[in-house]
């Protein structure tokens, strides 16, 4: 459960931030914008399910679109001539870090949401009074 807590904290951080750079930015288009806030708004998705102990649907989804949103973003922002070495260097870990969090979430999740884990849950298995 604290890879998914730790990918959702993640997810807002670096999609919150970017929300920001992209208003501050008038060459920015509505895409990126919007992009920014659907993976935010996911992110604070998947901190309240899991909050509530019910990391459900949303937690794929947000894997999906965080390597998908990297995987067509990176590319670009490296070959980009604009852009410096240390601007390239920090997206390039942004995107590792972001989807090492999301496999480690993904595993989490199904862990917690196998057949085993889910009958354990509702049978009170495991836990402490």
């Amino acid at each position: 459960m604290i890879a998914v807590y730790a990918f959702a904290a993640w997810t807002v951080f670096v999609w919150g931030t970017r929300i920001s750079n992209v208003v501050d930015d008038a060459g920015s288009s509505t895409f990126d914008l919007v992009l920014a806030v659907a993976l935010t708004a996911l992110g604070v998705v998947v901190a309240l399910t899991a909050w509530r102990r019910r990391p459900a649907w949303p937690v794929p989804i947000l894997v999906v679109a965080t390597v998908a949103a990297w995987a067509l973003r990176t590319p670009p922002l490296l070959l980009d001539a604009d852009h410096g070495a240390a601007f390239k260097a920090v997206h390039a870990g942004l995107a590792l870090v972001s989807v090492v969090l999301a496999v480690l979430a993904w595993r989490s999740w199904r862990s917690l949401s196998s057949p085993a884990a889910v009958s354990a849950g509702s049978s009170g298995a495991g836990t402490t009074t």
